[in-house]
Order: structure tokens, then sequence, then C-alpha cells
């Protein structure tokens, strides 16, 4: 863990909340395209190859889930969902463009009924993404929540019982993240607790490395008794270099109980509750978080949806630990039983946008904008996005290959519906996408954060796995710049406690980020060597011109070039490692579109 305090790489410090608020609206506006269009969006579900019947999905614990990911590592996001009447587990594979082949019937997987949340995760350090998927079931109904390994091909073979993670109980959402730091990768699996009598408390299941987990839930304290839990989240809000968690809580609102939503601050393996400290003890009936820096000061904010009593909530992190109610200003109370939600900036203007799935009323998309400029506005109906039915579940991705992010969206007794953004301004707008790349274990980098500043305003994200309510969102980190046509620059917090700063990342490219440790191998052979310094040579750029996508480890002073002080240092780096070929396994876990993949 880093233990450090944050230093905001515009503001040079900690700040207040008032001076947060004042450097949000100075100069927010520089570099971004004005809204001059509303969001839009189609349903191309069917006509791209997605015809996922979900009937009533009620019964399956308020929503059945679904992820955006890239199970066979060739660059572009598939799709794992769940919920159909018939038990199918359903599995599309993308072609890249977006138009997907239904590969559901060959995978493996068996029948599931009553299942809730899916996420996936490298749970097994072997460089593809693995799924679970929860089930909301009752001691009778005895259908527990399955683990599958991903074997390739789109084939995968059930380990729970191997694993330790089957259970059965009124399981709902989950989170992913390394909570110990040791590389491998942890599950928080939230349940309903009291449900129809279920006395089953959340789990917090430890990685053993070896395929098993252990659930330490209780023993650090972070069961959250007999609270009834929808959503998990993991993410560093104190931004100190580890993960801490917030759960989110149902029926807090109702008369007689005393259930809230938690906060437990991890410090290095070990948790304290601070929910009283942090501002974040809501009674509420929590059923979404989304997470994102909405003011550019280097902090996380969440957007916590509710029942209509109170409604929803936007909680601003004040930059020194807590967090300050922001919804009246913000405009995005919202009306109805809200569920799902998140943040995403779908025109690439980079103002976070805000959609919430509701039951009982229209689905609502809040357009970003500088503070300046709040309230948000509801852009849902004119956007094509307005579900009236009961909707539950979203997940974000850039799902055909355009640069602009779409939705997958869930809705009762219909289809799943395939939102493509056709924004106009997010095709005027530049943009810039990251991947996070580990080494030997945690390969796909969790819990690194990477801050890029550009236009004089610095956006924050985070590399998490099992993402909001019941979903997975695609494991990259999607910028938009406005009309700024490349990250100035960035500073990277790597998960294994490295820091890296680059500039001048140019905008229109999916980049991949290494840690120093796995920077300078530019052939993969596990090791830096002469090899190495003959391709850095051949590969040097002109004047004027960067990188392209595939060269980043070649690039050792990360200003997105490679000069004769790059290769310099290549010779040096080579020079200090021994002769005897080493085992760099994962190193190239996640690659380029087009490039090898695996380990």
């Amino acid at each position: 863990m880093r233990n450090k305090r944050y230093v905001h790489p515009v503001q040079g410090s900690l700040r207040t909340r008032s001076v947060c608020l004042a450097a949000g609206v100075i100069g927010l506006c520089a570099g971004g395209v004005l809204a001059s269009s509303p969001l839009s969006f189609t349903d191309e579900a069917v006509a791209r190859g997605v015809n996922y019947p979900l009937g009533t999905i009620v019964g399956n614990g308020w929503g059945s889930g679904f992820a955006l990911s890239d199970m066979d590592n060739d660059g572009d996001v598939d799709i794992v969902v769940v919920g159909a009447a018939s038990g199918q587990i359903g599995v599309y594979e993308n072609d890249g463009t977006g138009n997907f082949t239904n590969r559901s019937l060959t995978t493996g997987m068996g029948l599931m009924f009553k299942p809730s949340g899916v996420s996936t995760v490298d749970y097994d350090n072997d460089g593809d993404l693995d799924i679970f998927i929860g089930s909301y079931s009752s001691a009778a109904d005895n259908h527990p929540s399955r683990l599958y390994r991903n074997d390739g091909g789109f084939t995968f073979t059930d380990v729970t019982a191997a694993s330790g993670l089957e259970s059965v109980c009124r399981g709902m959402a989950a989170a992913w993240g390394d909570y110990n730091q040791d590389g491998n990768i942890d599950l928080y699996y939230s349940v309903r607790t009291l449900t129809g009598g279920d006395l089953q408390t959340n789990f917090l299941f430890h990685n053993n490395g070896d395929g098993t987990f252990t659930d330490v839930a209780v023993a650090l304290n972070v069961d959250s008794e007999d609270y009834p839990t929808l959503v998990p989240s993991f993410f560093d809000y104190d931004h100190d270099g580890d993960d801490d968690i917030y759960l989110g809580t149902d029926r807090g609102s109702s008369a007689g109980t005393s259930w809230t939503n938690r906060m437990y601050r991890n410090d290095g393996g070990v948790f304290t509750e601070v929910s009283v400290a942090t501002n974040t003890l809501l009674s509420m009936d929590c059923m979404g978080i989304a997470v994102g820096d909405v003011n550019f000061d280097g902090f996380f904010d969440m957007y916590l949806t509710n029942s209509p009593g109170d409604g929803n909530f936007l909680m601003v992190s004040d930059g020194a630990g807590a967090f300050v109610d922001q919804t009246a200003a913000s405009g995005t109370i919202g009306a109805g039983f809200a569920w799902g939600t998140v943040m995403a900036d779908f025109d690439n203007d980079s103002y976070l946008d805000i959609y919430v799935n509701s039951m009982m009323s229209a689905n609502r998309l809040f357009r970003g904008a500088p503070l300046a400029s709040w309230p948000m506005v509801d852009e849902a109906q004119a956007a094509g996005v307005d579900i009236a039915d009961w909707s539950f579940c979203v997940a974000v991705a850039d799902i055909d290959g355009d640069n602009d992010l779409d939705m997958l969206v869930c809705e009762n007794n219909s289809t799943l519906k395939l939102y493509i953004n056709n924004s106009p301004d997010a095709a005027l707008n530049n943009w810039v996408r990251f991947r996070t790349v580990g080494k030997d274990t945690n390969l796909y980098a969790l819990g690194t954060m990477v801050s890029v500043t550009t236009g004089g305003k610095t956006q924050l994200r985070e590399s998490r796995a099992g993402v909001n309510y019941k979903v997975a969102d695609e494991q990259v980190m999607h910028f938009g710049l406005g009309l700024e046509t490349q990250a100035d620059s960035m500073l990277v917090e790597f998960n294994d406690g490295t820091d890296r700063n680059y500039t001048n990342a140019p905008s229109g490219d999916l980049w991949t980020l290494y840690p120093m440790s796995l920077m300078g191998d530019a052939n993969g052979n596990g090791r830096v060597d002469l090899n190495d310094v003959v391709l850095a040579l051949l590969a040097r750029t002109k004047s004027g011109q960067s990188i392209k996508p595939g060269q980043e480890r070649m690039d050792i002073d990360g200003d997105f070039v490679i000069d004769m002080s790059d290769v310099v240092a290549l010779w040096r780096m080579a020079n200090q490692q021994p002769r005897k070929t080493v085992s760099n396994s994962g190193s190239s876990a996640i690659s380029p579109k087009g490039a090898a993949v695996g380990p």
C-alpha cells in the first residue's frame, strides 16, 4: 500500500470543500465542446445478433445481471447474461464491430435458475476472465452461486465446489478487489439478509491463490451483521492506495429499522468502519452505487439510487475524507424506485453523465456539465433510453469499436437492450483509452488509479471488476477529452505500489499501461536484452510523431515517443539483467487488438 496523502496533479494539495467547488467552476469549459446536441442511442440488440429474452426478472432478486467483458482476449467486449426463463446462460461473441454470434449452447455452462449478479475476473491469474454468477435462492430452492473457469474458446468449467464459493442465499451483487494486495483477487458478495428468514450475512471471500477461497467477512468485521445489502463497491475513497468497501443497504428508510449504508476504510488489509466520519451513514433503500469524480478534484464521488421518499443521492468527496450531499445542486434526485446506475462520459466532453434504471418511472439520463452550469438536465427521453417498464441493471462499454460508450440495459418482460451511442457530440470530441497490466499476479492490475490532466483539469479512473448493481463494465478506462488532442500529463498509480508519470498521450488510441517491472521487454520473451534495444532503434519515432499502440514497452520515459533516451535506458536495463532467461508469466495477458494474447 502507498502510505501517502494524495496530491492533486493540478492544485498540488488536499483542499477543503469550498476550494474544491471554486476550482470546479473556474476553467472547466477549457477544451470541451458545450452540449450542442442531445445524447442519442438506438436499441440494436436484435439487429446485431443479441436476442436474449429476460422474461419476468423480479423473482431473481430484482433483476438479473450481465457482463460486457472480453472473454476471448481479442480486444473487444463480449456479452454474458442471465435471467431467461429457460435457465440458459447467454454468451455472445463480438466480431469486433459490435455484431454478435450466439455461443450459449456450446459453453459447457449448465442451466441456472434464480440467477442474480454477474461479474467477470481473472481469479486464477491465468490471463483470461472467469465468470461468477450469484444466486437469489432460498434453502428450499437450493440454487447455489456458480464460478466458471475460462478454458478459452468460449468454453468454461464449473469449479464452484472446489473453489469454496458455493453458497445458497439471497445473493445480490458482487465486487472484486485485492483488498490485502497479495496479488490474488478477492470477492465481496452481498446478501439481502433476513429476506424470507435467511440469516446469511455478507461474504468477503479471501482468494488463497490456489483456486480456493475462504470467507473472512466476520473475522474482518465487514459482514454488516443483519443489514440487507444489495450492492457492494470496492473503490479507493481516500486515495491512499488500497481499495475500501462501501455497502448499499436496503430498507433503511423503513419505519423501526436502524439499517444504514456503511463505509469500511482499508488500512493495509484490516478494515475500520468510518461511516459516521465520512458522512456516508445513510438510512435509505440503496439499490445502486456509481463511482466517479464529477468535479475533477482527484477524489471519487458516489451516486446512490434510492426509493421515492428521499430520492437519490449525489455524495461528493470534500477531499479531506468525507462526503457532502450535492443532490439538490446537481438536479439528480430522480423519481420512482431507482436501481442500477452508472457514471460515464457518453459524449466525450470530459463531464460524467449519469444513467439511472428505475421501476414505476422512466429511466433517467442526466447530462454531465460544469458545476457552474448545474443542475444537470435529464435527456433520457430525447436520447431514446427512457424505458418505462421496470429496469434494474446497466453496464457500459465501447461495444462497436467506434470510440464512444454504449450501454447494455435490462427491461422486465422484454429482450435485453443494446443501446448503441449515436450522439453527435461524441463524434466531435476527442478521447483516449487505457488498459492496465500487472506482472505475475493481478494481471489486469485491478486497483490501479489513472489521473489524466488536460486543458487545466484532471480526470480520475480506477481499474475495477464487478461494478454497480449486478453487472460488469468493460475493463478499459475511457476518457473524453473534448477538443483537446492529447492528455498533457498522466499519473498512473499501479496496484503494486509503484507510480509512473506520462506526458503527451495522443488522443484517438487505446494504450496499454505497464508498470516499470514490465517495461523494456519489447519482444515479450521475459527479459530485457539486446534484441529489445535493436527493436527500439528500429522503432524510433520521427519528429512530430508518436509511438503506436503495441510499442508502449519501449517508451521508457513515458513521453509517447521513442528516442535515444529510451534506447539508452533500454541498453542499461539489458546490461543490468542476468543472462539467464526468466519466466514473465502474465506479462502479455492483455494485448492490443491483433497482438498476441495470453500469459
